[in-house]
């Protein structure tokens, strides 16, 4: 099938440099938006307290969030220390429910300071058990009503995707396949290892045709990835959820068309002052669809596509690992027999490498949030 061409533009360069892709490219000050730079950082914790007492103005409400930051800080640093480790996905959790308040409220969310819900739990009954490929769990949404308990799962998604949380019930075994780093354990748990749902994307440049006053994204995506996990195009443009909004196209230069499938943002983003201007609004549209891992060394972010299978429920990144948090801590509870039974089973070294790492992405992920920039662990001589 013949592509179209690219849009005819050229790198967007700001300050006579050429501006990097992240979550958070710009920091807007007073008079005009500037470039973002990333924050290392081997305590996210006072990051996290910090960005929070910035967004709260009532003096009980700082109190109760700072509260929150050091509950969390002391559940996480608990779980750290544990030498059991079925022990520690109640500890992350806890730490991480204190933690989702602590940022919501920072977010002006309100009426979290009381009884709040966690706003996920166990389905129970005989249809549902307590095994992986079984277990389900419901997600529910702060109650309407005024005076209703608030769901702090919701509030929280409120904080990070402006929306509420897609609420009802979701399979474990549709939750776990989407943690990035130890997605290559959870394939190998099958008789007949799964394909891989991640999908690298190898570069993503902001692009800007100035005689227009557009700007736009293109993301590239290695041809031999694709061919080595056996995954077209088509799937993984609808499989990954790009398909409403970027689309495949031509590009002039044969070493990057040989090397690269170029998927180009469908709607470039009008502007009528300066292209910094609207570059946040750019990277709206693609969020919903990169995962992310953080890392410590250049280039701090890398960036996947994850790929969806028909009729999956599918959840923003760091809600999956959120939920799975749960689930384990849910078991060390009530079921330890059957946490024992997922920690050995085939199950057991995608579980442990995700005790091991996903917190700690989490976290940075969270801070990063918070602070409306990336914030990554400082590399310590």
């Amino acid at each position: 099938m013949k592509l179209p061409p690219a849009r005819t533009g050229e790198l967007l360069r700001l300050k006579d440099r050429e501006l990097d892709f992240s979550f958070y490219p710009m920091t807007r000050s007073n008079r005009r938006w500037g470039i973002h730079s990333t924050l290392y950082a081997a305590d996210p914790w006072a990051v996290i307290a910090g960005s929070v007492n910035e967004g709260i103005s009532a003096s009980s409400d700082k109190a109760a969030a700072a509260s929150f930051v050091r509950q969390a800080h002391e559940y996480f640093s608990a779980a750290e220390r544990a030498a059991s480790i079925e022990t520690r996905p109640l500890l992350y959790y806890y730490s991480f429910l204190n933690l989702a308040k602590a940022i919501a409220m920072g977010r002006g969310r309100s009426g979290l300071v009381g009884k709040v819900s966690h706003g996920i739990g166990h389905v129970g009954g005989a249809a549902t058990g307590h095994t992986p490929s079984t277990a389900r769990l419901q997600v529910g949404a702060s109650d309407p009503a005024v005076g209703g308990t608030k769901s702090a799962i919701d509030e929280l998604h409120w904080a990070l995707e402006g929306r509420g949380v897609t609420t009802g019930h979701y399979s474990v075994s549709e939750i776990i396949p989407q943690s990035v780093i130890a997605h290559r354990m959870w394939r190998e748990a099958f008789e007949q290892p799964r394909k891989e749902r991640f999908i690298p994307v190898d570069e993503v440049h902001f692009l800007q045709d100035a005689a227009a006053n557009q700007v736009w994204l293109s993301l590239y995506i290695s041809r031999a990835t694709l061919l080595a996990r056996g995954r077209g195009l088509k799937e993984v443009m609808s499989q990954s959820t790009l398909d409403a909004s970027y689309g495949a196209v031509s590009v002039h230069d044969a070493t990057v068309s040989s090397k690269y499938h170029v998927l180009e943002q469908r709607h470039p983003t009008a502007y009528s002052g300066r292209a910094a201007d609207v570059v946040v609004d750019a990277v709206k549209g693609i969020t919903p669809a990169l995962w992310q891992t953080v890392t410590a060394h250049p280039p701090y972010r890398r960036y996947y596509l994850y790929l969806s299978p028909p009729g999956e429920r599918r959840m923003p990144q760091w809600l999956s690992v959120y939920a799975t948090l749960f689930w384990l801590g849910s078991l060390t509870r009530y079921q330890p027999v059957e946490l024992f039974d997922a920690l050995d089973g085939k199950y057991g070294p995608f579980f442990r490498e995700f005790l091991e790492t996903q917190p700690k992405q989490l976290l940075y992920m969270l801070a990063s949030d918070a602070k409306q920039q990336n914030v990554t662990r400082a590399a310590i001589v």
